[in-house]
Order: structure tokens, then sequence, then C-alpha cells
């Protein structure tokens, strides 16, 4: 179908990345383009119906002399149908190279950095189905593996919302006609024009067809039944521990290698707070050597295998930890390691750290009843411990608070920026009228 997307089609599109809360709040990022303007218009008409209300935010990026102009523009088409809408600035320095991903990157961080200031739980982006098949056919013509060909998902769980697609089914043409139907104008990037561009490229040599489109979703449907099977797999062979560890057990690697390498990839930085993940070939070395010497030990990106019975037990190295973090009482929550997240209510001045051999004797001799803890002494030297200036003040996992002192109210999460198991890979796939 070519043209307008109704109540009704749309409505199909939102139910599918349900469920939502009643009268929902969502943001949606508008550039002014004709996809976006097409879905905070659908959007609105949406949340109307149903109590909610929409923040739609616009990116300046700051890249074109015309760029605030642009998002002024778009800000009074915006305020015509009564939608809120703030305008976000690109500040600090730009990259002097890859500037399409860098604007990518910053503006997807600034959408839902101000998404979720404000309580949102859900940020749309407008991109379509034409998007899906360029995606597709760009991954392949770089040799991408089978995750990579699935795309983009139509819902993507972050740390603080989700990212909803709900346009992913619909092509190009539709948004067009459906800009038209309701009167509303539209911006025209001129990047989307600069044949410097990769994707540009793409476009302007009409190579993209409906096979990229039946590939892509192919692809992604595959993905998400990996995603089930993985999912399944770790529910039945590995529990997560509060300090940060997780058991395996033998059975893990009954199952096929292939699948078994993928986990214990995303294990390895789910546990080690490691920003990218060790090179296939190691992982597939080290999951040989667990396989063929069970009773063996095994570190790699920064993690260990410790022999227990029946399988494992994966820790963080207590090497090449982060070093101590200086945040204020009141203030923000810090990260620490890659791993943890905690904030202090109390107000004053403090340090995150690695328990050491120093602190712990601190803690003993406040408090000996720690030295019975069955802790194996590898993992209590990957805990984070707490000071006041130099005072130790907690251990979190210890359930350690040093005597003769009020209650900071000290707060510590866990924080798993890469999920061993990611949420399932959200296909929507096309129905009844709907593409």
């Amino acid at each position: 179908m070519s043209g307008p997307i109704g109540p009704v089609g749309f409505d199909r599109l939102m139910q599918a990345l349900g469920p939502f809360e009643s009268a929902p709040h969502v943001a949606v990022g508008v550039s002014g383009g004709a996809d976006s303007m097409a879905l905070a218009l659908l959007l609105q008409r949406w949340l109307t119906g149903r109590g909610g209300h929409l923040l739609a935010l616009t990116v300046d990026h700051g890249l074109r002399p015309d760029s605030g102009a642009e998002a002024a523009r778009v800000a009074g088409w915006l305020a015509a149908q009564g939608i809120d809408h703030r305008i976000l600035h690109w500040q600090g320095p730009k990259p002097a190279t890859g500037i399409q991903a860098g604007a990518r990157h910053a503006r997807l961080r600034l959408l839902a950095d101000a998404a979720a200031d404000v309580g949102i739980l859900h940020l749309a982006l407008a991109h379509h189905a034409d998007d899906q098949a360029e995606t597709h056919r760009l991954r392949a013509d770089r040799s991408s593996g089978r995750q990579g060909l699935a795309g983009m998902p139509a819902i993507r769980e972050m740390d603080r919302l989700r990212l909803i697609r709900p346009l992913l089914p619909v092509g190009k043409d539709r948004l067009i006609a459906t800009c038209r139907a309701m009167g509303q104008e539209w911006v025209e990037d001129p990047s989307n024009r600069n044949p410097a561009f990769a994707r540009v490229q793409l476009r302007l040599s009409e190579s993209v067809g409906k096979g990229d489109a039946t590939a892509a979703r192919a692809a992604a449907q595959d993905r998400a039944r990996e995603d089930d099977e993985a999912a399944r797999l770790l529910a039945a062979h590995a529990r997560f521990q509060p300090a940060g560890s997780a058991i395996l057990d033998h059975g893990l690697f009954e199952h096929p290698l292939e699948l078994a390498q993928r986990l214990i990839a995303t294990l390895l930085r789910a546990v080690g707070g490691a920003t990218y993940p060790p090179s296939p070939a190691a992982v597939a070395d080290l999951v040989a050597v667990l396989v063929e010497q069970r009773g063996q030990g095994r570190t790699l990106a920064g993690c260990r295998f410790m022999p227990i019975t029946d399988g494992w037990r994966l820790v963080r190295e207590a090497r090449n930890l982060e070093g101590p973090v200086r945040f204020v009482g009141g203030g923000p929550p810090v990260t620490w390691d890659g791993r943890f997240r905690l904030w202090v209510e109390r107000i004053g001045d403090y340090t995150v750290r690695a328990l050491d051999e120093e602190l712990w004797r601190r803690a003993l001799a406040d408090r000996p009843v720690l030295g019975r803890s069955d802790l194996p002494a590898a993992l209590r030297w990957t805990l984070p411990a707490v000071l006041s200036e130099d005072r130790l003040i907690a251990i979190p996992h210890l359930d350690y608070r040093v005597g003769g002192m009020a209650d900071p109210g000290l707060h510590m999460v866990p924080l798993v920026s890469v999920p061993a198991v990611p949420a399932r890979f959200a296909v929507v796939t096309a129905t009844d009228d709907i593409i």
C-alpha cells in the first residue's frame, strides 16, 4: 500500500510495541523530515485518544549554518499542532572523521537523556522499512554476521527507557503520503543527498529493493529465535550472584557450541564490565578448553573461570580494576568499574574504590565475624568499598557498615551495560493493511 497511515493502522503498529501504561507519556525524536513529522502527528493523535502526552525533541547538531533555523521551524510546526517541543544542542568538539556516526550517537544520547530525565519510559524514532532494507544491504556489503544482518529491532531496551520504532514495517512513501494528507510540511536535509556518505551512495544507486527487505525480515526472525534459545539456555544453566559473579554448570556446553560461545562472550562482558567483547577466536579457544578440561580454570577479557563442583564460578579478575572514584553525597549516581552504580543520600564527600588488604583489615578489626564469610578471596578483591574522606564506611556486598556512624543512605545496584541476555530482538511483522 502507498496511501497515508490512518488511526486504525497506526493503532495496530503501536499495539505491537506494547504494553504501555495507562495515559502513556512518549518522547519522539523529530528531525523535521517527512518520516519524523509523520510519526509525531500520528503519535499525538494516538496519545490524545488515551489521555497521554507527547514530548517532541529535536537535536541541533550545529553541523550546518541552517540547522538552528530548521530546528526553530520544526518547533513552530509542532506548536501549531499543540505538541510540546524542546531543542537539544550537541555541545563540545565534533569528530574529524566519521561525522555521521558521531552525530547519530550524540543524537541518541541527547534524546534518551532528555526523555528519561522527565520520567518518560518510551522514546520513539521514525526509522522505516526503507531504512531497514538499506541497513541490511550496508551490513551485508561489509560481511556483517548473522546478528548484524537482522538490522534494527522494533524495541530496544536501554538503561533508563526503551526505544521503539513504530514505523519499521512501513515504507517511506506512506509517510510522505501521511504528511500530505495532514497538510504538514517537512524539511529536506541536504546531507541526505551528499554522495560522500555510504547510505546516500546506496540510495543513489537505486539497488536496494524488495529482496533486501525480505532478507532483513528473515534475518530478524532468525535472530529473535536465537535470542529466545539463548535466554532459555542461560536460565537453565547460569545463576547470577549479588556480588557480580555468575555460577555456570557443565550443562551449558551440552548444547551447540556456536550458541555457547555467543553466551560466553556476552557473559564475559556482563561480569567483567568490558567495553568491547573478546575476539570470537579467543572465545572459541576458551570454550574448547572448558569442555575438554572441566576441572581447569581459565582467564579471558578480565574475567576468571574458577572450577567448582559441577561447573565454574565466573568472576571479575582482581586486576586492572577502576581506580578510586570521588563523588558528592546528595548528588547523582556514579558508576564504578563499569559494574556497579551507587549514590549516597547524606551530603558529604565520598570515594568508592576496590576492596584491598588494608581496608579488609580495618573491616575485620571493626567486625571480626566478617572472617567467617565464605566468599572466595578472588571475588572479595573485586568488590567496591565506600569511604568518607579516608574512613571506611561500607562494604555493601558484605553487609558491612562501620559501627558508631549514622546511616548515610548508601545505595548500590549492579550495572550491566551489556546484559548477558539482551531483551529479545523485537520484530514487528506486517499484517493486514499496515504495509
